[in-house]
């Protein structure tokens, strides 16, 4: 520590064998080694406690809270049977996929069965269990953020602005990502999480090889990069998104690497061999891959690899109609799919909502292509914004590159083609929402720093030019003001609109199944029905059948006929719950009829075979009612007549 040489104190001759050492007033001590760790740690701490990471936090926690106390409670079939398999789960089951799924790792439910034995099971536990997994997916977009603020050497001004901006837009995702988000059933969110957490990993392990750390560092990383790969897999295949954003970063690493030592004038075997020597240690990734995929392993050896042989049929097959189905789910993609990813949009939404989303999509799309135009232009003029702009956002758009052309190729993405208003296939291109916050991130960044570099720096000019300097200083300083209040004004006001989405949605259909848009918000006048008249058993399309189950702790037990009249066209998901309810003393049916139709199908069958029954009638949506039909005098076999074939999510 340098001392001003006029406060200096020069000591005194030694008094009784003691030197005594005067300091000036101003001077400061020294602080051990010590003492700097604590106030270092202090200072970790305190910087953590205020970190902007919690406003962003508490506004996904708000916004997500908002959404599940609008829709009360409401939730769709698939919901209801991971909210089954859970209550199962503590029955002392112990699944490994979800319900007649081999592909759904059970994750979702052992997470949601941990809630219900803490609060019981209810929609709400299942909407907990969501809301804390995308807390954790605001908090790695926050991580990934502030990795590739680093590597861009930005400012500490801009490095705040832009890890903001990417946790705030993740914590504010468009409407239909939001509902994509909350919804259980399938492993959403925790698939949406692993995909992070594996672009950290691989972009941590890019940087640390670059930086020189020792190969068992590097073996280690590719463990973990290896044992992510194999237990997403297991939670579900969609993760092959990151999985291939992940290899062509390292691709695209190592060459560039390659080329960077050509250039400086290393032989080009020998630059061969420095940059992929260290892909040797990517052999530790294999075993940590079988480790994370071992429930998937487990099951599959005693069911004939049936999810193996799923992720490996996702293309397919390649032919002549393939090629057609792949160009026309493209065009969906870009027409249909991509913008309602992007704005947020949701199937059969009102009119206000369509206006409100068209200047919402109108900035995600340039957002988007403006980071896109941004790193192809940094291939070709070397300026500062632009390499900044490939350091922020490449690795992004990798991913959301990956998202968009393995959804028009994968076979699971045909669905669209049937409605894109009804959005069947629709959720399996969500993976793009996570690159969003990136791309406004990166944009609103550039355009602020781009505002603030300009602004007036100090004049030297001489006194008799004062008055002019100071009057041109005062004018730009006060444009750069206005144009960074314009800039932010404007993100504020994406947010506010987001925000606003969500008050407007629908709460009736916001978590209904596209399969089934006819289903009841409400099952509570059902339920209460069906216990008032002592009624245990039931057959009803499962999109209606298992809700009720859910909602009831399974103490009224619903089947789909289906499975019993045409077992090839639907999965049995519960064989117990069809089989008890096939053998149970006169079941009830539950169907969905015309509003006002006082004879429906079933009646008029019933009436053809002599039965007596008993009815009750409760709404569901607009001009849909649910039927409760329960036999009096007997049994009915579901196989006994053709025109029983009614227990569709249509009314009849």
């Amino acid at each position: 520590m340098s001392v001003d040489e006029h406060n200096v104190v020069v000591p005194p001759p030694a008094s009784n064998g003691k030197i005594i050492n005067k300091v000036a007033a101003n001077e400061t001590f020294l602080a051990s080694p010590a003492d700097n760790a604590v106030q270092t740690q202090e200072k970790r701490w305190y910087t953590w406690l205020l970190s902007p990471l919690w406003l962003c936090l508490l506004v996904a926690v708000i916004i997500r809270i908002w959404l599940i106390m609008r829709t009360h409670g409401t939730l769709d079939g698939d919901e209801a049977l991971l909210g089954i398999q859970a209550e199962h789960i503590l029955q002392g089951e112990r699944p490994i996929y979800f319900y007649g799924i081999p592909y759904f790792g059970s994750l979702e439910a052992y997470v949601a069965a941990i809630l219900f034995a803490i609060f019981g099971p209810s929609v709400t536990a299942l909407r907990a269990e969501t809301t804390a997994f995308s807390l954790v997916l605001v908090s790695l977009t926050w991580w990934l953020a502030s990795l590739l603020a680093k590597a861009a050497r930005l400012p500490l001004y801009a490095r705040r602005c832009f890890i903001i901006v990417a946790a705030l837009v993740a914590a504010l995702p468009p409407l239909y990502d939001g509902i994509v988000e909350l919804r259980t059933g399938g492993g959403w969110i925790e698939s949406f999480v692993l995909m992070l957490l594996l672009l950290i990993s691989v972009y941590r392990l890019t940087t640390r090889w670059h930086e020189g750390a020792y190969n068992r560092e590097l073996a280690l990383r590719w463990a973990g990069v290896g044992f992510i790969v194999g237990f997403s897999m297991w939670i579900y295949p969609l993760v092959s998104v990151a999985i291939v954003a992940a290899a062509l970063w390292v691709i695209i690493d190592r060459f560039a690497e390659i080329i960077k030592r050509v250039r400086a004038s290393e032989p080009i075997p020998i630059a061969l061999m420095h940059s992929l020597k260290g892909l040797l240690l990517a052999v530790t990734a294999i075993p940590a891959c079988v480790v994370g995929f071992t429930p998937g392993i487990i099951w599959g050896a005693t069911h004939q690899w049936q999810n193996i042989r799923y992720i490996f049929g996702l293309g397919g097959g390649w032919t002549i109609h393939r090629l057609h189905t792949v160009a026309q789910v493209a065009s969906s993609y870009t027409t249909c799919v991509g913008p309602r990813i992007i704005s947020g949009a949701t199937p059969l939404e009102s009119g206000l909502l369509t206006v409100i989303h068209s200047p919402l999509l109108i900035i995600g799309v340039l957002c988007t292509l403006g980071s896109v135009v941004l790193i192809a232009g940094s291939f070709i003029w070397h300026y500062p914004v632009l390499l900044r702009a490939r350091r922020l956002a490449t690795l992004p758009a990798l991913f959301g590159t990956a998202s968009a052309v393995l959804f028009c190729v994968s076979s699971a993405s045909a669905s669209i083609l049937i409605s894109c208003q009804d959005d069947f296939g629709g959720r399996y291109a969500a993976p793009l929402v996570m690159a969003l916050p990136f791309f406004f991130a990166t944009i609103f960044t550039l355009l602020s720093m781009s505002i603030y570099e300009k602004r007036p720096g100090r004049q030297t000019g001489g006194a008799t030019h004062a008055t002019d300097v100071q009057l041109s200083s005062g004018t730009s300083r006060q444009r750069t003001s206005v144009a960074l209040v314009g800039l932010f004004v404007l993100l504020f006001a994406y947010l506010a609109g987001q925000t606003t989405t969500y008050g407007l949605t629908n709460p009736d259909l916001a978590f209904q199944s596209p399969w089934c848009t006819i289903a009841p918000a409400n099952y509570e006048p059902i339920i209460a029905y069906m216990e008032q008249e002592h009624i245990q058993y039931a057959w009803a399309t499962n999109l209606l059948a298992y809700p009720i189950s859910f909602k009831t702790n399974n103490k009224i037990i619903m089947a789909d006929p289906v499975a019993i009249m045409h077992p090839d066209a639907i999965i049995n998901r519960i064989p117990s719950y069809t089989d008890a309810v096939n053998n149970a003393d006169r079941p009830s049916f539950l169907i969905f009829v015309k509003h006002g139709d006082p004879h429906p199908d079933l009646l008029q069958v019933l009436d053809g075979e002599h039965v007596t029954y008993k009815t009750a009638l409760f709404p569901s949506q607009p001009g849909v009612d649910v039927m409760v039909v329960t036999p009096l005098s007997r049994t009915i076999s579901l196989l006994e007549s053709n025109n029983l074939d009614i227990f569709y999510c249509s009314a009849r």
